[in-house]
């Protein structure tokens, strides 16, 4: 079920529904009752959600209903791909930064870049 599959991604990543709603603009609540059932997320929320985590909207929706979810079978049902890690490998500050960054525009995404590498020179040539 999608709901369940929200919460093995979120878990797989290390975020507390707060953080997630938090990353996705929108309340606790209205978070925790996507998680459990009680509403469904539309397709721009699912589209944020894919982006902050990473995944693809596919994989949000399509769960293996031959078995039952639970948070420990996360690793035979995620698999990253070959040039992505899960968000737990990175600090709650890089988390937040990443999930901001990944629901930006690519004009977005650009200014971002050029700040960074901006203020990585000027932290060099100190």
């Amino acid at each position: 079920m999608l709901c369940e599959q929200l919460k093995i991604v979120r878990k797989a990543n290390k975020f507390t529904q707060q953080q997630t709603a938090d990353a996705l603009g929108i309340e606790r609540s209205t978070y925790a009752s996507y998680e459990t059932g009680r509403n469904r997320p539309d397709i721009s929320v699912l589209e944020s959600f894919a982006k902050v985590f990473g995944v693809s909207v596919d994989f949000v929706v399509n769960v293996d209903t031959r078995a039952e979810l639970s948070f420990f079978d996360v690793k035979s049902k995620y698999t990253p791909h070959e040039n992505e890690q899960l968000l737990s490998t990175l600090t709650k500050e890089e988390q937040n930064i990443l999930a901001l960054y990944r629901q930006c525009d690519d004009s977005g995404k650009k200014a971002v870049k050029e700040q960074l590498r901006k203020s990585r020179g000027k932290s060099r040539k100190k």
